[in-house]
């Protein structure tokens, strides 16, 4: 079954992890959609202020999406990423970080966790893959942005040992793998195949596959789900979405299909306070 539900009967259309949202209903946890009139101008659902387009516009976006959610704007919080490995905790004295300019998000972050309730942890994508956390006791939850530098880094691996050194369980530890470019569209050189076989030296076909002049097919969102198996997970504690973001101009924003000419979706996660 899909983890990945479209919401599309609302004002701001969204994927919800509606497999999670059933079990643990406090939590708000999914990725932004694109609407009709993205596909005509990007930056109608564009949530990152790093890509162009108008800053109001923008946060606009980010407070229609919040309220959606039944999360106070105040609460949305993210990182500048850099595709690098850095993964921060935040604590409520950084709520609302990065919500309204870059200048005040977490500088060099890639990753955010929380234990606190209240707290919107957002991340940024245009084909890379969102990684979604959660442990349900103690309560922790993260976000990681995993495009094939961070998959490479085992930005996912890393999140799991920071949630059980802050005394979760490793098999109470859910991940949500969430859409990105798939193998079908992920074309690659050596510079990307051969970092990722030293991490994954038998990743098989799921993975890469050669598809002829020196390049290779790529699915990230395998990869990272094969590296949070060997990190110690079990197969039930792992979802992944099917869809790739290329494949639905009319659902995702894609950096690739769209040569660089595109906003970004936003993945987020946060525990409702109400519902403690």
């Amino acid at each position: 079954m899909e983890p990945f539900q479209l919401q599309d009967d609302v004002s701001v259309p969204y994927f919800s992890l509606r497999s999670w949202e059933r079990e643990f209903p406090h939590l708000a946890a999914g990725i932004s959609a694109r609407d009709g009139e993205s596909v005509e101008n990007p930056n109608s659902t564009n949530y990152a202020l790093h890509v162009g387009g108008r800053r109001e516009t923008v946060i606009q976006n980010r407070k229609r999406l919040a309220s959606r959610l039944g999360m106070p704007f105040s609460s949305w919080t993210c990182g500048e990423q850099v595709h690098g490995v850095a993964i921060r905790e935040v604590t409520s004295a950084d709520r609302g970080k990065g919500r309204e300019s870059m200048d005040s998000a977490f500088p060099e972050t890639d990753g955010l966790l929380t234990r606190e309730p209240d707290l919107l942890l957002t991340s940024f994508y245009a084909d890379c893959v969102p990684l979604l956390f959660y442990s349900p006791d103690p309560a922790w939850i993260g976000v990681a942005h995993a495009g094939w530098r961070g998959t490479v880094g085992k930005i996912g691996s890393r999140m799991v040992r920071e949630i059980v050194r802050r005394g979760a369980a490793r098999d109470q530890i859910h991940v949500a793998i969430g859409p990105s470019i798939g193998g079908c569209c992920y074309e690659v050189d050596e510079k990307v195949v051969m970092p990722l076989k030293d991490v994954l030296p038998n990743p098989g076909r799921a993975v890469v596959q050669p598809s002829g002049r020196g390049k290779w097919k790529l699915d990230l969102k395998e990869a990272n789900r094969q590296l949070l198996l060997k990190e110690g997970l079990k197969e039930d504690q792992v979802v992944m979405t099917g869809w790739c973001t290329s494949c639905h101009p009319d659902l995702f924003h894609s950096h690739r299909r769209d040569h660089g000419k595109t906003g970004r979706m936003v993945a987020f996660i946060g525990m409702r306070k109400d519902d403690e």
